[in-house]
């Protein structure tokens, strides 16, 4: 992997990240002692910007997986609270968000998100042999259950929330309203062929405003330009939205699930995580993050949070 160069760089170019750090529990900001080394991983015509939170003596290494309107220098603060127990921790920016791109036009779909990470998870493994735990975020909660379907080589798996959207309610949840969730997909599912390019801002098809609970950090992350300000073409979030799993949570049984479902959680409330959680046979356990809202940076879920994930990861040595 090579580091960065003539490319942009969230440390050195792109700093919008930095206003974050005003609302994030200050042992766990970014400065510049401790900012994550940058990398390119490339991937097709895809190139995958990556931070990396080095930790050498570390027995697991953690990918973190960003949601809608997100990227991977905004899990930032989680990566440093696992570093300081002594975790590497990788976080990939999927395309278009952060600062990855592609060299052609073709489309970028949900398939593809599974596929990227998948040989990602590889290409890691391959890297220095060190066991692999998947941790997503919103909807990077289930994007790491299917990548672990598809990889089939991960340690453990860690999710805030899990997205199912098959499930009518589920999508009406994620929508802004109900007749974007169901005329909008009807459209899209009946006109691919001339939709699927087209590009539309992720706060028109979705309830974005619900993203924290704190009205100046939700407004930072709506107009950053490499998370919730992008336009996503529309072949991304149809297919997300028609994705069905190649292994039902029944019969999952890769590796140990921890479910850290936020509490006040507006955009995606745990009604809509249980259900698939409940059907999960693998060895399981669930933990409520007390007054913290879609993305987790409140106390005192904040510490519950590392608390049962560093026990999590304990465990899995």
């Amino acid at each position: 992997m090579e580091t960065t160069d003539r490319r942009l760089t969230y440390n050195n170019s792109v700093l919008y990240w930095r206003q974050y750090q005003n609302y994030i529990p200050e042992e766990i900001r970014l400065d510049e002692k401790n900012l994550p080394l940058e990398e390119w991983w490339k991937w097709n015509s895809f190139h995958i910007h990556v931070d990396r939170m080095q930790a050498i003596h570390s027995k697991i290494k953690v990918i973190l997986i960003h949601g809608a309107g997100g990227n991977g220098r905004l899990l930032a603060p989680y990566a440093m609270m696992l570093q300081q127990h002594g975790y590497e921790v990788v976080s990939p920016d999927l395309p278009p968000y952060g600062l990855s791109y592609s060299e052609s036009a073709k489309f970028t779909d949900y398939s593809l998100w599974i596929q990227i990470l998948s040989d990602f998870i590889q290409y890691e493994i391959q890297r220095d042999g060190k066991p692999i735990v998947l941790l997503g975020t919103s909807i990077g909660g289930m994007l790491a259950y299917h990548t672990a379907v598809k990889s089939k080589q991960i340690k453990g798996l860690i999710a805030t929330t899990f997205i199912d959207t098959r499930s009518q309610k589920v999508r009406d949840q994620l929508a802004p309203n109900t007749f974007t969730s169901r005329f909008g997909k009807i459209l899209m599912d009946l006109l691919s062929f001339g939709l699927d390019p087209l590009r539309i801002p992720i706060t028109a098809v979705s309830r974005m405003h619900l993203i924290t609970n704190n009205s100046d950090l939700t407004k930072l992350i709506m107009n950053d330009p490499h998370a919730a300000g992008i336009k996503i073409p529309l072949r991304l979030l149809r297919t997300f939205l028609n994705f069905k799993p190649e292994v039902e949570p029944e019969h999952f049984n890769i590796c140990p699930v921890l479910l850290i479902h936020p509490e006040i959680d507006p955009m995606t409330p745990f009604s809509i995580s249980e259900p698939f959680f409940n059907r999960l046979a693998c060895e399981k356990k669930c933990v409520i993050l007390e007054g913290a809202g879609h993305f987790p940076i409140e106390q005192p879920g904040m510490n519950q949070m590392k608390k049962y994930v560093i026990k999590f990861l304990e465990r899995l040595e």
